[in-house]
């Protein structure tokens, strides 16, 4: 009987062995839609900073309005922002505002505008209970939306629901799932 190493060492079979690892490897690793991108990091990214425990916090007078802590970070002084890793985010209720608190694996923060992109098992939940699930939920401090244009689970007292994804309005505390949302009933 022929080991694997020598049925490898001929052509035909070196062939298969890569088409098969190619298989293999696209299984292993979905595409995933990606989150936007704002064009925040274009042109020249400059002085790189490395961090290891990284924690921004936004205050409006004496209370914090923007907490976010990440694992580890890289920081492009140029630009104001960091891509973050194994982030926690949470944003306090204030005058006019709901808060809310997010997890996600990766995001990336615009410290000048406030304005975050979190991706990859993003978690999160709006005060008064409603929690979402996404692929990559983004937030635009400046219009105060939270939002998402992939699938969203969404869970909260009255039952589950999937959609197309959200738009959570924080000023107005108003909520809109966007594109064929559906009632998900537990067996």
């Amino acid at each position: 009987m022929r080991s694997f190493r020598t049925i490898l060492r001929t052509p035909r079979h070196r062939i298969f062995s890569l088409v098969l690892v190619c298989i293999v490897s696209s299984v292993a690793h979905p595409s995933f839609p990606s989150a936007p991108d704002h064009g925040w990091l274009d042109g020249d990214l400059g002085q790189i900073l490395r961090l290891r425990g990284m924690t921004f916090v936004a205050s409006e007078g004496s209370a914090n309005e923007i907490v976010l802590h990440a694992e580890s970070a890289q920081f492009y002084p140029d630009h104001d922002v960091a891509d973050l890793e194994t982030v926690d985010v949470k944003v306090a209720p204030g005058s006019g505002r709901v808060g809310f608190e997010m997890q996600c694996n990766r995001g990336r923060l615009n410290l000048s505008s406030q304005d975050f992109v979190a991706e990859g098992n993003v978690v999160g939940t709006i005060q008064g209970g409603r929690q979402f699930e996404a692929l990559w939920v983004a937030y635009d401090e400046e219009n105060g939306i939270l939002y998402t244009d992939e699938p969203v689970l969404i869970t909260e007292e009255g039952g589950r629901y999937r959609g197309g994804g959200f738009r959570y309005f924080i000023h107005e505390q108003r909520f809109r799932l966007m594109g064929g949302a559906s009632i998900v009933q537990d067996p």
